[in-house]
C-alpha cells in the first residue's frame, strides 16, 4: 500500500494570508476549536468539550502519522478559531460512501489523490473566508504539496458554499446523494 504522504517529504506546516493562519490542529486548541464548533452549528449545543478533545487528539495523531491532515483556521494572533480544514485520501472515502469500487474507478481517482473539506464559522463567512481559503489552498497545494491533483469534497454544502465554489470555476466531478444529504466532489486541479 502506498502511503498517503511521501515519507521523504515534509508536510507543509502553515499557510498565512490576510491575517489568517492555517496550521496543524492540536489538542491544545480545544478551547478555541470548541467555541468555533458550537458557533458554527457543526455540533449541537451541549456537545461535550471532552468529546471534542478526543476528536482533536485523534486528528492530531493522524496528522503526525501522515495518514490524513487536520488544520485549524485562526487569526494570526491565534485568539479566534474560524474553522478547520481536513485533507485525506479521497478514494477510501468514496469507496465507503458508494460501497462499490467500480463506481469509484470510473471517476479515475488515484488511491492517494487528496481531498479537502472544511467548515468555517459565521464570523469566517463575514470575512469572506470561504472563497479566500479555496483560492489560497489551491496555490498552497500547487507550490508546497507533493500531489498532481487535488479534490474538494463539499459535505452537505449549502447554496452559499456552492455559489462560492462555482465563482472559481472548479470542475464538478459528481454529485452523491445519501438520503436527503448532498456530497459534491469538485476537482481543484
Amino acid at each position: 500500500m502506498i502511503p498517503f504522504f511521501p515519507k521523504d517529504k515534509e508536510v507543509p506546516e502553515e499557510l498565512i494570508f490576510d491575517n489568517i493562519k492555517i496550521r496543524q490542529l492540536r489538542a491544545t486548541d480545544n478551547e478555541l476549536d470548541y467555541q468555533a464548533v458550537i458557533e458554527s452549528g457543526f455540533r449541537p449545543e451541549g456537545f461535550p468539550k471532552e468529546e471534542n478533545l478526543k476528536q482533536i487528539s485523534r486528528h492530531e495523531q493522524d496528522h503526525n502519522d501522515s495518514k490524513e491532515f487536520a488544520f485549524t483556521i485562526m487569526n494570526t494572533d491565534e485568539t479566534i478559531c474560524y474553522g478547520c480544514i481536513f485533507i485525506k485520501p479521497i478514494n477510501p472515502f468514496l469507496k465507503f460512501a458508494f460501497f462499490n469500487d467500480r463506481v469509484v474507478e470510473s471517476l479515475n481517482i488515484e488511491e492517494n489523490d487528496p481531498g479537502i473539506s472544511f467548515w468555517i464559522t459565521p464570523k469566517g463567512w463575514k470575512l469572506n473566508l470561504f472563497e479566500k481559503i479555496l483560492k489560497e489552498l489551491k496555490n498552497w497545494f500547487e507550490i508546497e504539496w507533493p500531489y498532481d491533483r487535488l479534490f474538494f469534497l463539499g459535505m452537505r454544502p449549502n447554496q452559499e458554499e456552492i455559489n462560492e465554489i462555482e465563482k472559481i470555476s472548479l470542475k464538478r466531478n459528481f454529485l452523491l446523494q445519501i438520503e436527503n444529504e448532498n456530497y459534491i466532489l469538485w476537482q481543484i486541479y
